[in-house]
């Protein structure tokens, strides 16, 4: 059965949500239970109106101040840096973010004066006693695995000497890892995200290899070595969801098979070939997805056991933290990406992209272009967030998504953080302890 979006009538409110007899307040983020006679009394007020709706929630005892004023942007000192340390990549997955892995251009490898100089300004900008984060990106980084080496040893140097930890990830198509690898990311902790799509027959026909053979068996091979280092190196899988596999709970069934305990997955909204994209309805079918997968989710977890599903746990954790964004993400505000020219950018979606070019490792990153480009992306100015329930939670989305192919699934995020609320209540009620270790 599809799920039915709301009706163009069923407006969102700027004020509040309710779902089921959990209410959402827009502007905070806070979250309040109702007797099933309130919540079906603030259901009608918020479909009424502005007006209605404040009255309402005014009988309730409910503050509804008026929506809050865009925030002054503060750009804050970088704490994590994407090295894009290969614009190259072994397959050619079709919808690829990175065109392939080169980024539009002609293949390249970051070299180790670039290198060098990222981790430094890294480094020299955070004050002793600080932490910062290096993500290793591609294309497929494992193909310089030597410059990820060095560049670990560097800046595990440079960190002590400034009293400044440093943490370690990396996301990789899973196919180049070794035993030797492994053992080196389980040494220095890192966080090694795999990509997949989903079990042999699904993952391989959406990322083949360059010579069109499927990839499954070799990530499978590959990732063993990583399994038995699960204790030291925090593992999860990632799914890129396209109209070819949507089935979310079989996908994640499949991946996780492979010993994976966490898997996230992520739709396709932008793609620079145009290829792999969800379009109408694939939304509402994804929805639909997406709730099977929550509700077997819940139905393990609720009763003490474990499931790989990422999606569901995090927005669980990030309802009871409460904490309304104004951004989407970390991007640009504390989190830019280096290329292998030494560029900086907003994140490493923006690589090559002059919609999020943010200054050079020659200059150091640019705080105006940074501040500018926030201020631009705040969701309180961004139409037409300005008057959706969802903007607190959701922040106004991916930028890069949204600046290239606007904004047509907010009617599945909706749907997704009301299944969420919904589910939040329920599992308060089964098992109230398991927030304390995920929030």
């Amino acid at each position: 059965m599809t799920s039915v979006f709301p009706k163009p009538e069923s407006r969102p409110s700027a004020l509040a949500h309710v779902a089921g007899d959990v209410l959402l307040m827009a502007d905070t983020a806070a979250i309040f239970g109702l007797s099933e006679a309130d919540a079906r009394r603030l259901r009608h007020a918020l479909q009424t109106g502005d007006t209605a709706a404040r009255a309402e929630l005014a009988r309730l005892r409910l503050d509804t101040p008026m929506q809050a004023r865009p925030p002054r942007v503060t750009v804050h000192p970088v704490r994590a840096l994407a090295l894009t340390v290969s614009q190259t990549c072994n397959l050619a997955c079709g919808y690829c973010y990175a065109a392939g892995g080169s980024f539009g251009g002609a293949d390249t490898r970051m070299n180790w004066d670039v290198a060098k100089r990222a981790i430094d300004q890294l480094i020299v900008g955070t004050v002793p006693g600080g932490g910062v984060k290096i993500a290793f990106m591609g294309g497929e980084p494992m193909v310089v695995r030597d410059l990820i080496r060095k560049s670990v040893a560097y800046a595990n140097e440079r960190g002590a000497a400034r009293a400044v930890q440093v943490g370690y990830s990396l996301t990789t198509n899973g196919t180049l890892i070794t035993p030797e690898d492994a053992a080196f990311f389980a040494r220095h902790r890192f966080a090694v995200t795999v990509s997949l799509d989903g079990g042999r027959e699904v993952n391989d026909r959406l990322r083949p290899d360059k010579a069109g053979k499927g990839s499954f068996d070799r990530v499978a091979h590959r990732i063993a070595s990583l399994l038995k280092q699960r204790e030291r190196v925090q593992l999860s899988a990632r799914v890129t969801v396209t109209p070819l596999n949507l089935d979310v709970r079989r996908v994640v069934e499949d991946i996780g098979a492979l010993g994976f305990t966490s898997v996230g997955v992520a739709p396709m909204i932008s793609s620079p070939t145009g290829k792999g994209a969800l379009v109408g309805e694939d939304f509402a079918m994804l929805l639909d997805a997406m709730k099977a997968c929550g509700d077997a989710w819940f139905d393990a977890v609720s009763g003490g056991g474990d499931h790989a599903f990422a999606n569901l746990a995090t927005v669980l954790g990030e309802l009871h933290r409460g904490q309304p964004r104004s951004h989407g993400c970390g991007a640009a505000r504390d989190y830019l990406a280096v290329d292998a020219d030494g560029a900086y950018s907003a994140c490493h979606r923006f690589v090559k992209d002059p919609l999020g070019a943010m200054g050079t490792l020659e200059s150091g990153p640019d705080d105006e272009a940074r501040g500018a480009f926030l201020d631009a992306r705040t969701v309180e100015r961004q139409s037409p967030c300005q008057t959706c329930w969802a903007r607190r939670l959701c922040g106004g989305g991916c930028h890069q998504e949204v600046l290239h192919a606007g904004r047509p699934a907010c009617d599945f995020v909706r749907g997704w953080l009301d299944y969420g609320l919904r589910t939040y209540k329920r599992m308060q009620v089964a098992r109230p302890d398991w927030f304390d270790a995920h929030s």
